[in-house]
């Protein structure tokens, strides 16, 4: 009875660390996403055009790094701005220029994915404008979007502490062919991998010793 009872203690308290740390993820700010764009339902060449850009009143410094690029992606077509880097290795983007964009050669019909991570004086900085990072998918002309006619597939909103509220990151997709995720820090998954494997030895050393 008593191992019966420690049992379904430690299966409730393997159940409250898992819901603990998804409630954590859910809730927390992130500052790093997993960007995921579906172009099955194109074919031929096509470009990306990333784009960072601040508001029109002066914005703290923002900063987004892209890195972990999968997808057909061909060369460069042009730059403009606050950007450095390289494909399929990393992209750093400011907002210290007035349009800071990355347009980049593609062959549509796959998926393409990466990883962005944002950072800045933003996070600490009052500020009344904030920054915007985009993401857009075009045809061959460079001239007509696809996945949506009106423009990016999605963008993230860089908003800088203002009054009493803290700084805050929100994404947002206009197409059912992209998705955004959250990706969690890596003190998140320790912890939580951490709890779960105390747990587990627990549970291992209550087993009943099988008589020889």
């Amino acid at each position: 009875m008593l191992t019966t009872t420690f049992n379904l203690t430690l299966r409730r308290a393997v159940l409250a660390a898992v819901l603990a740390a998804s409630s954590s993820l859910a809730l927390a700010d992130p500052l790093g996403y997993h960007v995921e764009i579906d172009t099955s339902a194109f074919s031929g060449a096509g470009f990306l055009d990333f784009a960072f850009i601040a508001g029109n009143s002066p914005a703290p410094g923002a900063s987004a790094t892209l890195s972990n690029f999968s997808g057909a992606f061909g060369a460069l077509e042009s730059l403009e701005g606050n950007v450095s880097g390289s494909l399929p290795g990393t992209l750093t983007f400011g907002n210290s220029g007035a349009y800071n964009d990355w347009f980049h050669n593609v062959t549509l019909g796959g998926k393409f994915a990466f990883n962005i991570v944002f950072g800045g004086d933003f996070l600490t900085t009052a500020g009344s404008a904030g920054t915007t990072f985009g993401v857009g998918l075009l045809d061959a002309s460079g001239m007509s979007y696809l996945g949506n006619v009106n423009g990016n597939l999605l963008q993230f909103e860089l908003t800088p502490v203002y009054g009493g509220a803290p700084a805050s990151i929100a994404g947002s997709t206009y197409a059912s062919i992209a998705s955004i995720s959250a990706v969690p820090e890596a003190s998140e998954w320790m912890m939580l991998t951490g709890g779960l494997a105390l747990i587990g030895l627990a549970l291992r050393r209550r087993q009943p010793v099988m008589p020889v």
